[in-house]
């Protein structure tokens, strides 16, 4: 299944056929210069995405995520802000991460 994740200044939307979740971070992972410029708080901002969607679990299979980067985005994402954007998805827990702005 393929689930897509919208982020936002720390805020982040899950979409896929059965869900819909809006999760405000805990902890800002937004700064003044980047969408994601704090790793952990947007780490645990997704796993609480995913976990109150049901997508995680002991017996669940890791979620393909297709992240879109909404914000903060003029010009394209950097080769850094891609990558970065990649491994918090890896963090949370998905097995294939594709990242883009559209």
């Amino acid at each position: 299944m393929k689930i897509c994740v919208e982020i936002y200044a720390n805020r982040m939307i899950l979409t896929s056929d059965e869900h819909s979740v809006s999760v405000n971070a805990s902890k800002p992972f937004t700064t003044t210069r980047l969408l994601v410029g704090h790793f952990e708080p947007a780490v645990n901002c997704l796993k609480a995405c995913l976990q109150q969607a049901g997508f995680t679990g002991f017996f669940k299979r890791a979620p393909k995520l297709h992240i879109i980067a909404r914000e903060k985005t003029e010009g394209g994402l950097s080769e850094v802000e891609e990558r970065c954007i990649r491994e918090v998805g890896l963090a949370a827990g998905a097995r294939d991460v594709n990242v883009s702005t559209s």
